[in-house]
Parts: C-alpha cells; sequence; structure tokens
C-alpha cells in the first residue's frame, strides 16, 4: 500500500505542475465573476481536501469501509492515473482558453474536440475521477465524503460558468443541449 500511496501523490504533484506550466501561457481575461462567487464553490474544494486528508476525523468519518490490500492499491492507482490523464488532456485542448476562476477570455473559443467532445467539462471529470481513485486507496467513509462535497463544488462552478458561457459564447447554448456535463451519455 505504500508504493500506491506514493504513486497517488505523485500523479496529484503531476497535476499540480502541468497546471502550473500551463498557467503560464493563457489569455487575457476579459470577464469575470465576483469574488463571493469563487469563495463559495472553493470552500466546498477546502473542506473535500481536509477530509480526503484526513484532517476532519470525527463520527463515522473515519470507519473503513475498503481493506487496505494490493489489490485495492493497485485499483486505486489505475484509477487516478486514468482521471490525471483525462485532467491534462482536456487541460492541453483548452489551452490558452483556461482559467481557474469562472472567466470570459479575450478571442475566447469553444472547444469542441478531444475529451470536450463526450463531456463540456473533462478537466472537472478527470480530477473527480483522481478523488475517486485516491478515496479508493484511503478506503474510509470520510473520502467517499469528500468526493461528494467536492462534487457538489464543481457542480456549483460549472453552472455559474455556463451562465457566463450561455450568455457570451456564440455556439455554446447548442453544445451545452448535445454534450453532457461531467459523465458522458449520463450527466
Amino acid at each position: 500500500m505504500e508504493a500506491a500511496s506514493r504513486f497517488v501523490a505523485l500523479c496529484w504533484v503531476a497535476v499540480l505542475l502541468v497546471w502550473v506550466l500551463f498557467a503560464l501561457s493563457v489569455k487575457r481575461t476579459q470577464e469575470q465573476q465576483p469574488v463571493l462567487g469563487r469563495l463559495f464553490y472553493l470552500s466546498f474544494t477546502v473542506l473535500a481536501a481536509l477530509l480526503l486528508n484526513g484532517r476532519i476525523r470525527t463520527g463515522y468519518l473515519t470507519r473503513t469501509i475498503l481493506p487496505h490490500t494490493l489489490a485495492i492499491g493497485l485499483v486505486a492507482d489505475g484509477i487516478v492515473l486514468g482521471g490525471l490523464v483525462i485532467a491534462v488532456w482536456a487541460r492541453a485542448v483548452l489551452g490558452s482558453n483556461w482559467s481557474a476562476r469562472v472567466t470570459l477570455k479575450e478571442n475566447h473559443e469553444l472547444i469542441q474536440r478531444g475529451p470536450y467532445r463526450l463531456v463540456r467539462h473533462p478537466i472537472y471529470s478527470g480530477l473527480l475521477v483522481m478523488i475517486l481513485g485516491t478515496t479508493v486507496l484511503a478506503g474510509q467513509l470520510g473520502g467517499f465524503v469528500a468526493l461528494t462535497v467536492c462534487f457538489c463544488g464543481f457542480w456549483i462552478k460549472l453552472r455559474q460558468e455556463e451562465v457566463l458561457l450561455t450568455k457570451r459564447l456564440p455556439g455554446y447554448p447548442e453544445y451545452k443541449a448535445r454534450t453532457k456535463a461531467l459523465i458522458p451519455f449520463f450527466l
């Protein structure tokens, strides 16, 4: 399990490094959300991180629901790696249109290729898959609660993004009508 934990940690470091590197080449912001809107969904992310890494330890949250076995570790590694591939692929395809905040960039383009053919928010999908794998590795109820909290935070953020993009980006309403948000053919 120790090797699986190191692998999962390396995948998370890889995501952070890719994000920092790619953030150096984004378009200038034309319009962005108010700070309070950002703080709202970020609070979900912070809570999920605290739950996932065991900083919040109360009641049933520390209850082990998946055993710490080699098989579980390998499954967790595979899930995290799959999520990493999805998130990095989506981030690379999105290119200079990306922002950590809900924004509209100068000369913003509607990206519908790569993973964006399958879902409107594949970066969130990939990160949620990584969180699922990390949760499987941890094997505790608190991890699954963290996954749910993080899902809610991403859902709030994607809804905020879609309000802006529907108003300001030509073709977005049609794209939204034919492409699921996070899970192909389902959600």
